[in-house]
């Protein structure tokens, strides 16, 4: 019967560290720097800055080619196209 209680609660430990995997990164999290839009802007005003990019190299290095309406931010739709380039 003890064997039975401890097989049962170390497949439970083992089912809940399964459960806890990430599945498939979200499409925006897996692209080139891995960096999500939320994570990225920080002030939670629904677009990056210049200076909010600086946390991500790659995303600062082509911050200027990606801001394609010239606002000195990057919207969710430029950030996302970034993945199609």
């Amino acid at each position: 019967m003890l064997r039975v209680i401890a097989f049962l609660a170390s497949s439970l430990l083992a089912l809940g560290a399964f459960a806890g995997e990430e599945k498939e990164p979200r499409r925006e999290e897996s692209m080139k720097t891995g960096a999500t839009f939320e994570a990225l802007d920080k002030n939670a005003d629904s677009q990056i800055s210049k200076t909010e990019a600086r946390s991500d190299k790659v995303l600062s290095e082509s911050f200027a080619t990606l801001d394609t309406n010239g606002d000195g931010y990057l919207s969710r739709a430029e950030f996302l196209a970034r993945s199609k380039t």
